[in-house]
């Protein structure tokens, strides 16, 4: 089985991804011989005013060439855009999904802490599940809001006070929980875009994400609704989740050093909003879409 890890980051990130990429080496002595991935990575330099800036963009390029050697148990394809072709991670996973030619693609965001078993669980799963259409996902602590539960494992879902505090949470407490890791059906689309789900290509590809979500933004939320409007028309699609598999962002350890030297071009919050403006016309588009496809 192939699968495309799909991965975006900004230099203020690069350390994170080091310790990630040494997560992946670990879990990958864990992979079957027939196992393949490709790890699918761009570094944005676009969102940084480099002149005004005391860290140097060679600095980064070549930190982040470095961490290539990490995937010898991998293809690779390693990219540092300084050409405005990248400008946020709406544009690294669309542009994968047009090219890839796996079986399976996971998107996966720098600052996530996981299992080193994550990524074996996920490619058995998917040998076995029959749907044409499909989303893997492990679960996660309680964090957020409660639209999340259904993907919070039983040891967690009372661990925090509120959700408010998820920022606060220990991220290495995903090694300590016991049980087996069982493959359940999950009950309608939920996920996180960069929490480690294993999506089908062939979904991904149907679904697509549209050009006018823009660089950053409701991906995730796009791909969910979709799920959930196939499922709707009788399309052969389901999400499952595996138990004791958990992954969650490292909040609390973040490094976020290389923010005070770097001058960052700040485009989140009207990349959201203009990606919530494009969104209900994208979805009206689809569903028109998979109703005529059923007719």
């Amino acid at each position: 089985m192939n699968t495309h890890i799909v991965i975006h980051i900004m230099p203020y990130e690069i350390d994170c991804f080091e310790w990630q990429s040494k997560q992946l080496k670990q879990g990958s002595y864990y992979l079957n011989n027939d196992d393949k991935v490709l790890v699918d990575v761009t570094l944005n330099l676009n969102l940084i005013e480099w002149e005004e800036s005391i860290f140097p963009k060679e600095y980064f390029i070549e930190k982040f060439y470095n961490i290539e050697k990490l995937y010898d148990w991998a293809d690779t394809n390693f990219i540092a855009d300084d050409n405005n072709i990248c400008l946020g991670c709406n544009d690294k996973r669309r542009s994968s999904i047009n090219k890839s030619t796996s079986d399976n693609i996971v998107y996966l965001d720098a600052d996530i802490i996981f299992n080193p078993y994550t990524l074996k669980y996920l490619i058995d799963s998917a040998k076995i599940i029959k749907d044409e259409y499909y989303i893997i996902s492990p679960q996660v602590p309680k964090m957020w809001d409660n639209t999340w539960d259904s993907l919070v494992n039983k040891e967690f879902i009372n661990s925090l006070p509120s959700y408010e505090n998820y920022s606060n949470f220990d991220p290495y407490k995903v090694y300590t929980t016991s049980g087996d890791f069982n493959l359940k059906p999950h009950k309608g689309f939920k996920m996180g875009g960069g929490l480690f789900n294993l999506i089908s290509t062939n979904l991904l590809k149907y679904i697509k994400i549209p050009e006018s979500l823009g660089p950053y933004g409701l991906d995730d939320t796009f791909i969910t609704s979709g799920a959930h409007l196939m499922k709707r028309q009788n399309y052969n699609i389901n999400q499952y989740v595996i138990e004791n598999i958990i992954v969650t962002e490292n909040l609390k350890y973040k490094n976020n050093l290389y923010e005070k030297y770097i001058k960052i071009i700040d485009t989140k919050d009207t990349s959201t909003k203009n990606s919530y403006d494009a969104y209900y016309d994208e979805i009206l588009i689809f569903w028109e879409k998979i109703k005529n496809s059923k007719n």
